[in-house]
């Protein structure tokens, strides 16, 4: 019996002793290091060129503005932050725009950030010397009238009222650069070294590879009211694989290879929802959707009745699913819907009626040809040559437009070519159409980019269109203060815009990502399209 008690006793304190030794092994085991090195699956496969002054490109503009620092931040719509400037203020005709440069920023060169740095990066993009045409537009194209420095101020001042400038200036195309890495760099600047004062230094560019950014230690003036933080990134890292294909893109994902994706297909979007091994985050973009640009400057093109055939015949109901799978919506207007200034009025211009397509082409002398199918005129058969980068969604957009347009007599040519060779011919004007879609988070963007003449001439008004009454319309429509009023003259300038058929609007888009479920922390700008992984982090 006392045997039994004195060997009970022992297993009793050797189970004690395991029992600490265990609980011990766990507190002195290393913990396994947290992931500080993010990868993403972006969709943007052609890098133009990483310079925020020149790029036209919104994806390279989600890449460097990890890179560039804005005067202000933007966040959400319509509610701005400091950025680089502490403090700002705007004369009562939105003529004279003046910062307050903070004192304790550094690029990533060493280099002071300061006021004569904010009127450099300013002063550089309307140098005709850089062609400059994204930032251009941001900066207020030809009404921009100089930038003035006084100590640690600027004042950006304006030929006409620009209601639209704060918008503008919290994109990541007027990002603050080096002046001195610029001078030291020349053209190299876009794509060997660019030089900001962001959260993270450009280490590489691999062109239709990656671009690779790392921490920057120093960073120390983020936003608190939009991040939570102001000092380094927890991620030490974060590499941008440029996946063009959505498949690959989602392969990616699914085998861990990469973090985070852009452009989710549709047709997955459900079957990842439900997996806990993904989150799935959805945003109605702001902007501008896809849409189809014609070309005024060439025949046939140029005439308004086979413009408003176009529209006529084309199905948009169909394509969204046909095209994006069902998501989004069919587009009415220059702005997709979630946006100021959209005028819900503009859906009553063009609806599918091929019939009426036929019966416009008709009394335009554009006559059938029953053994072709395509119509002709003097001989000259109704012919629109298509330009597009050779990808996968572009190829998609045109084949449906050319069957619908097939169906009532136009021959759509589809011409699909090497990205830059694409912006060659489409800023050269050579073609009829082309496809265009862009995220913007102020009306002024967009109208200014798609029709004002100061972007006629190779650059993003692709339309080639110049007018003097729409140059007016939105010119007045920037430099309005009030909302109401302001919204009214962007209805009009929608109105113009149906009443000439200067576009086909397809689609307004939804912006689908997906990522690991522990990546935290991620702040989404421009109405859903800009990811910012600043103060993201892996829990």
């Amino acid at each position: 019996m006392i045997r039994k008690l004195r060997f009970g006793n022992r297993v009793g304190l050797l189970a004690l002793l395991m029992t600490v030794v265990l609980l011990l092994g766990v507190a002195l085991a290393p913990v396994s290091a947290q992931q500080t090195e993010l990868t993403i699956g972006f969709s943007f496969a052609d890098v133009d060129s990483l310079d925020p002054g020149v790029t036209t490109s919104s994806g390279v503009g989600i890449m460097i503005g990890h890179v560039f620092d804005t005067l202000i931040v933007q966040n959400p719509l319509g509610t701005f932050h400091p950025g680089l400037a502490t403090e700002w203020r705007v004369n009562d005709d939105a003529t004279e725009y003046t910062f307050v440069i903070r004192d304790d920023a550094v690029f990533h060169d060493g280099t002071p950030v300061n006021a004569e740095a904010v009127k450099f990066t300013f002063d550089r993009i309307v140098d005709p010397a850089l062609n400059s045409q994204m930032a251009f537009s941001f900066l207020g194209s030809t009404n921009y009238a100089g930038t003035d420095v006084d100590g640690n101020t600027v004042t950006v001042r304006f030929n006409s009222p620009n209601a639209a400038f704060l918008d503008g200036v919290s994109q990541p195309q007027l990002g603050i650069v080096s002046p001195t890495a610029v001078e030291e760099l020349g053209e190299d600047f876009g794509f060997a070294g660019i030089v900001g004062s962001g959260p993270f230094i450009f280490e590489s560019f691999t062109p239709g590879s990656e671009v690779v950014l790392v921490r920057n230690p120093d960073y120390n003036w983020g936003s608190e009211e939009v991040f939570g933080r102001s000092g380094p990134s927890d991620l030490e890292r974060i590499t941008f694989k440029l996946i063009e294909e959505p498949n690959t893109r989602l392969a990616a994902l699914e085998s861990g290879e990469v973090d985070f994706i852009d452009g989710v297909p549709g047709l997955d979007v459900q079957r990842l929802d439900e997996d806990p091994n993904f989150v799935i985050q959805q945003f109605d973009q702001a902007g501008h959707g896809w849409s189809l640009m014609f070309n005024q400057e060439k025949a046939p093109s140029n005439e308004l009745a086979v413009r408003r055939a176009v529209n006529y015949a084309i199905d948009k109901e169909t394509m969204v699913d046909v095209v994006w799978n069902g998501f989004g919506q069919p587009a009415c207007s220059p702005l997709t819907h979630v946006m100021f200034g959209y005028d819900p009025s503009t859906c009553d211009a063009f609806t599918y009626d091929p019939d009426m397509a036929a019966a416009i082409l008709d009394e335009a002398g554009w006559v059938l040809n029953e053994e072709t199918g395509i119509r002709e005129r003097d001989g000259v058969p109704l012919v629109l040559e298509h330009y597009a980068p050779d990808r996968p969604l572009s190829a998609a957009m045109a084949e449906f437009v050319q069957a619908d347009l097939a169906a009532v007599g136009i021959d759509f040519q589809i011409n699909l070519v090497e990205f830059s060779a694409y912006l060659d011919i489409v800023r050269a004007g050579e073609h009829n159409t082309q496809n265009w879609w862009d995220t913007q988070t102020d009306p002024d963007g967009v109208m200014r980019t798609l029709f004002h003449s100061s972007n006629a001439d190779g650059g993003t008004n692709r339309n080639r269109y110049r007018d003097e009454e729409m140059d007016r319309l939105i010119d007045t429509a920037a430099g309005i203060a009030d909302p109401v009023e302001r919204a009214a003259a962007y209805a009009q300038i929608q109105q113009k815009v149906n009443d000439e058929a200067l576009m086909v609007f397809f689609e307004d888009p939804v912006v689908i990502y997906a990522s690991v479920p522990n990546l935290e922390g991620l702040v989404v700008f421009s109405g859903g399209f800009q990811p910012n992984f600043y103060a993201a982090h892996f829990s």
